[in-house]
């Protein structure tokens, strides 16, 4: 889970207003969703931002340490599945996070990963991350696509693309 969420926001919204694209009339609000993860619902008309980090609840013990991001995304107003399900599926779309820890085994010591395959991915992901989300209603997709930006530049998670 991610810490100073606070603090993240106000940062965002001074870059906001040095970059000149400030609006009063953002609002963003934050939820976390602890292991095991039930169902993400991305709320009717929002949009979102999410941060799929290393849970700390388990005493994760790896080189990477609990709260290590590993991505950040963002999804429309219409993309619930992908908010609600896809990234526990390895094939389910592209760049999905259960595909690209099947496919970079190099990091899961890195990771505290002893072993992933189809089979297990979607458990894994369940228990052993946290996942931040920024909701954003979804006629400010700018707002959204800037959000993701700040968040990888600040937060540097494991995977992209």
């Amino acid at each position: 889970m991610l810490e100073n969420v606070d603090k993240i926001l106000d940062g965002f919204y001074t870059a906001l207003v040095s970059a000149g694209i400030s609006d009063e009339s953002i609002r963003i609000l934050h939820r976390v969703t602890l292991p095991p993860h039930g169902d993400c619902i991305l709320p009717k008309g929002q949009c979102a931002v999410y941060v799929f980090s290393l849970t700390n609840n388990q005493g994760i013990n790896c080189s990477a340490g609990a709260n290590r991001v590993i991505k950040v995304g963002k999804v429309g107003p219409n993309s619930n599945p992908r908010f609600q399900y896809q990234h526990y599926k390895p094939k389910s779309a592209q760049s999905t996070v259960a595909g690209k820890l099947l496919t970079c085994p190099i990091l899961w010591d890195y990771l505290g990963i002893v072993e992933l395959n189809e089979s297990n991915i979607e458990g894994w992901l369940k228990a052993n991350t946290d996942r931040d989300h920024f909701f954003i209603d979804g006629g400010q997709l700018a707002i959204r696509d800037e959000l993701e930006v700040y968040l990888k530049g600040l937060l540097g998670p494991v995977f992209e693309g």
